[in-house]
């Protein structure tokens, strides 16, 4: 399909003539590097005024050339009909003309005349001369300046004139162009100058049965034009270079499409025939064959347009390019650089030996709590130490798990060293953490790399809670494994019978425990496992790519209650990951669902968690917008740690913050958490923010926060994860008629 667009793309700019520069440089390329020389029967005689000692008409010096010239008679003599109508030398070169005993042909130039919105050409035809055999001088310009084509003939006001370079070679007559060929170089061409011609005969060799061209070498900047060995040529220079190319033959064009077709094939046979190692090595010869082919073709007379050939390469190199970028982009981690598990998947049957996963401990936490700029360190840091003593890639997904590949045989050696190595605090920045790791290590073979990887991952988790911290895919495949990687099945059923459900934590007045909201929270009752914790099985949906669909699910479940609770007043709060805020359907995604629930845009809080993975701050920031402009309320979630801080609360639009439930654990007893909380309350009162304090459980959590001026919470102490009936239960006992609370609703 590239070669296919990028075929379509060049067909489409050769006939719009884009190459054709492309082509002119080729054929500059080929004159430089092969020059011809000419045959010696067209001369040039110079007429320049500087080699006269007084400052004579055109006419009068092109008089005086056909007269010396009659004495030592050429072939034919041909000049220029560019002299002025009232020139004085004029009646004179009527009378060398008549005098001359060798025909004299002039060649009139060719001028553009404006008649309403067209443009038309006549013949500027300057006097008349009797005896002498006229032509035109006309020229095709490319839009390079050069003149790389020459015609035969032209049509007049009815009349068919022959063409200057034409006469010149012998062939008056005849239709169509043809190539002019700059291997004869213009200043490879026999040129004497008008003052040897007026000393006498001896002065220079014998011109007879030459073609004699009488022009000034230095020519009119007016009728000029470029030659790949000179920059600025008069045209009749070029004349006498398209003569000298009729009378060897011209060289025969091969236009555009043939070339373009051979390329396309040579490209595609490599494509499909080739193995992707030597695809490259099979692209570069081909375009050292295109490159070379014009060069070779020239040798046989034969001037390949190869404008849109090259432009194939380039552009099918281009859209290659283009997507091999995508792809390693696609294939790295974006916070650390690292390969992920896409390519790990990719590469996974050329890995040397077999796969060891890592699971990082609290990584997410300690990710959370560090400076965005000191994000890639951390990880890059973690990298570093696994790798230690050995070469291979460090594979990362993004959320604590780390994997490689290492020879069975060396595996719990490495490992075990790598255990005490991790049981060394880890230095980010000015801070210092303790590190440490689990690790599932793939014992035996397995069909899918997708299914190995999962497996591998399933051991690290499972190695966590051990005291060896050491697990083998191979005792976990009777049990959590089969389930994992099982999930994108297991997913689609839970959802269509209803196993996957929402509970909701109510969020209380403090000084009234009056409620105002509910944060709708998601369990899975799974017929065989029981209920399962969103922690255990969100991470493992999301790296199956299916957190959309479990997203969406949780929408219209909480859309549901919502269309009932926003009638007495309160708001329910849906969680959505950090990771789809980029996402270019996230805004449909939300509204539609949300919509299809039976609630209203005002009813539902979108809540962000895991701030301090968005992937694109800008992108984020336009679709929260979108959705506040549509009625939605926006929170951001365990403001106070990792990226949920003032920055973010600056770069995105919201509606709430909720205080994360560390700061609460510490409101008691830490004068520093207090003053965190303190600050947050008087921001959001100054910013028009709703603030919730999480993670209330006993009544000395309430009166700290209260006196730090707060004033919803959520927690324990005002209800534990509840079903929609009972929530909607303690909603209707709560009040008959709707509520507004602190002018949020």
């Amino acid at each position: 399909m590239q070669l296919v667009a990028a075929f379509l793309v060049v067909v489409l700019m050769a006939l719009s003539g884009a190459p054709g520069p492309i082509d002119d440089m080729s054929w500059v390329g080929i004159a430089k590097t092969s020059p011809h020389q000419p045959s010696g029967d067209i001369v040039l005689v110079d007429i320049n005024a500087r080699d006269t000692e007084t400052s004579q008409s055109l006419a009068t010096r092109q008089a005086e050339a056909i007269v010396a010239l009659s004495e030592r008679p050429p072939s034919a003599i041909f000049i220029e009909g560019s002299f002025d109508a009232d020139d004085p030398g004029i009646e004179a070169l009527r009378e060398a003309i008549a005098a001359s005993p060798v025909p004299v042909t002039v060649a009139w130039p060719i001028e553009f005349v404006a008649s309403g919105t067209e443009r038309n050409f006549v013949v500027a035809r300057q006097a008349d001369l009797p005896g002498a055999r006229e032509v035109v001088d006309t020229n095709l310009f490319t839009v390079t300046g050069f003149i790389f084509e020459g015609e035969r003939s032209l049509e007049v006001d009815g009349k068919t004139w022959g063409i200057f370079s034409s006469a010149i070679a012998g062939f008056p007559t005849g239709t169509g162009t043809f190539p002019i060929d700059y291997r004869y170089p213009v200043e490879s061409f026999p040129t004497y100058r008008m003052k040897d011609l007026l000393v006498g005969p001896g002065a220079t060799p014998d011109l007879e049965g030459r073609q004699v061209v009488v022009a000034s070498a230095a020519g009119s900047v007016e009728r000029a034009a470029k030659t790949p060995t000179q920059w600025r040529v008069p045209t009749v220079l070029v004349a006498m270079v398209a003569a000298e190319t009729l009378l060897h033959g011209a060289p025969e064009v091969v236009n555009w499409p043939l070339p373009l077709v051979v390329v396309a094939i040579l490209l595609s046979l490599c494509a499909v025939l080739l193995h992707s190692r030597m695809r490259p090595f099979s692209y570069a010869l081909v375009t050292i064959l295109a490159l070379a082919a014009p060069f070779f073709a020239a040798e046989f007379d034969l001037f390949l347009r190869m404008g849109a050939a090259w432009c194939l390469l380039l552009v099918y190199f281009a859209i290659r390019a283009r997507a091999a970028w995508r792809d390693r982009a696609a294939n790295r981690d974006k916070l650390s650089g690292l390969p992920n598990f896409n390519a790990l998947e990719a590469e996974f049957d050329e890995g040397p030996g077999r796969l060891i996963v890592t699971r990082v401990d609290r990584y997410d936490q300690i990710l959370a709590s560090l400076e965005p700029g000191l994000h890639r360190n951390f990880v890059k840091q973690i990298a570093q130490r696994l790798s230690v003593g050995r070469e291979n890639a460090i594979y990362t997904d993004g959320t604590g798990h780390f994997a490689w590949f290492e020879e069975l045989e060396e595996t719990k050696g490495h490992i075990g060293g790598l255990l005490a190595l991790a049981n060394a605090p880890l230095k980010v920045g000015t801070r210092t953490f303790d590190f440490t790791c689990s690790f599932g290590i793939l014992d035996c073979p397995m069909e899918k790399p997708r299914q190995a990887i999962s497996a591998t991952v399933v051991a690290a988790d499972t190695a966590a809670s051990r005291t060896s911290h050491i697990a083998e895919v191979s005792e976990q495949l009777d049990g959590d494994a089969n389930w994992q990687l099982a999930l994108h099945a297991s997913l689609d059923h839970a959802i269509a019978n209803e196993q996957i459900f929402l509970v909701y934590q109510p969020q209380c007045c403090l000084s009234d425990d009056s409620v105002v909201g509910a944060e709708a929270l998601v369990r899975w009752e799974h017929p065989e496992r029981g209920l399962i914790s969103p922690a255990q099985f969100i991470p493992q949906i999301e790296k199956v790519g299916r957190l959309k669909p479990l997203t969406a699910h949780t929408l219209r479940l909480a859309a549901q209650t919502a269309a009932v609770s926003h009638r007495y007043g309160a708001r329910v709060s849906t969680n959505v990951s950090a990771t789809l805020l980029a996402d270019d359907d996230f805004v449909r995604l939300i509204s539609e669902n949300v919509a299809a629930g039976g609630a209203t845009p005002d009813a539902i809080t979108v809540e962000i968690t895991e701030t301090a993975r968005i992937a694109d701050h800008t992108r984020a920031a336009r679709n929260l917008e979108a959705l506040r402009q549509k009625g939605f309320h926006i929170s951001l979630d365990d403001f106070g740690t990792g990226e949920a801080n003032l920055s973010l609360l600056v770069a995105l639009p919201c509606d709430e913050i909720k205080i994360d439930r560390s700061f609460v654990m510490l409101a008691q007893f830490n004068e520093r958490a207090r003053m965190i909380i303190r600050a947050l309350t008087e921001t959001a009162r100054f910013s028009g923010l709703r603030l919730i304090a999480e993670g209330i459980e006993t009544d000395s959590d309430r009166e700290a926060l209260t006196r730090l001026g707060c004033e919803i919470g959520q927690g324990y102490l005002f209800g534990r994860p509840m079903p929609e009936r009972q929530f909607l239960k303690q909603l209707l006992e709560q009040q008959e008629t709707p509520r507004k609370k602190l002018g949020l609703y």
